[in-house]
């Protein structure tokens, strides 16, 4: 049974709880973050780190841990588990209990999961996948909030719809993002990807420092017509790494399969991870 730290305690996962007054529980307030191990090590802990005390201060969640303190934490909570040869690390940061209800005031919960990384279809891959659009935008788009409801109705959609992913267009008919990742598309042998009021993945900063040596790098705005058009187009996240897109809605990208660019890019990823867990 994997172990879990809760609150201050390390706890077996059936007995980790919080609260039932956490605004976590009642508002949905609160941050998380979401890496992987490769080879039992955190891959780029610190960055992660460091984005979920900037999902906090968007939030106004003030943080009562160092980050360092933090890393402690999570490195322990995975030696806990070292039956798990990959894991999945979720931090979460709660609102905490509030006598309104409703405001944070700073005593937030700190809760560090580690589980097993669920396998993804290999033909994701090897076939690409498709994804749909919904007008939709992230309330705070810097922050990665505990509060999916708008996701995860998006992505029963995406699935009625045989996609694995749903992308958001704002009201200006600007393709942001994913539900669970960010959006890349080869345009005009450029890649191209959307930098303004989106989730700045941090597989997306490692595909950014990579992709200056295969092409060309626009950070800009991608109206859905634009992209609609584009050579290429691929979702990275965490747990997916470089997921190739061949259809969007009704529409093939390109001659339907996955393009040279995205093969590229996804070689440079694979060599990156190795040198990492070689490190």
């Amino acid at each position: 049974m994997a172990i879990f730290y809760v609150d201050g305690k390390f706890v077996a996962s059936d007995r980790a709880v919080i609260p039932v007054d956490d605004l976590a529980v009642l508002r949905g307030i609160g941050v998380c973050d979401l890496m992987r191990t490769f080879q039992g090590k955190p891959y780029f802990l610190k960055e992660h780190l460091e984005r979920l005390e900037q999902s906090a201060r968007a939030v106004d969640i003030v943080l009562k841990w160092r980050l360092e303190e933090i890393k402690a934490i999570v490195l322990e909570t995975l030696d806990r588990n070292r039956e798990m040869t990959e894991a999945n690390i979720r931090i979460i940061v709660t609102g905490g209990s509030s006598t309104d209800f409703i405001t944070p005031q700073g005593n937030p919960r700190l809760i560090v999961l580690v589980t097993r990384i669920p396998p993804l279809p290999p033909e994701w891959y090897q076939n690409g996948v498709k994804v749909i659009t919904v007008n939709q935008e992230r309330e705070v788009p810097e922050a990665k909030s505990l509060s999916y409801i708008p996701a995860a109705l998006a992505l029963k959609k995406a699935k009625s719809l045989q996609a694995v992913e749903a992308l958001y267009v704002n009201r200006d008919g600007f393709v942001k993002e994913g539900t669970t990742s960010n959006l890349f598309a080869v345009l005009n042998a450029h890649l191209v990807t959307p930098e303004d009021k989106v989730l700045k993945g941090i597989t997306r900063k490692v595909i950014l420092s990579l992709a200056g040596k295969i092409m060309t790098v626009e950070l800009r705005p991608i109206p859905l017509t634009e992209l609609l058009c584009a050579q290429e187009v691929f979702i990275t996240g965490t747990n997916k790494g470089v997921v190739p897109v061949v259809k969007i809605d009704d529409t093939t990208i390109g001659d339907g399969r996955i393009g040279e660019k995205t093969r590229q890019i996804i070689r440079a990823l694979d060599e990156h991870t190795l040198n990492f867990q070689k490190e």
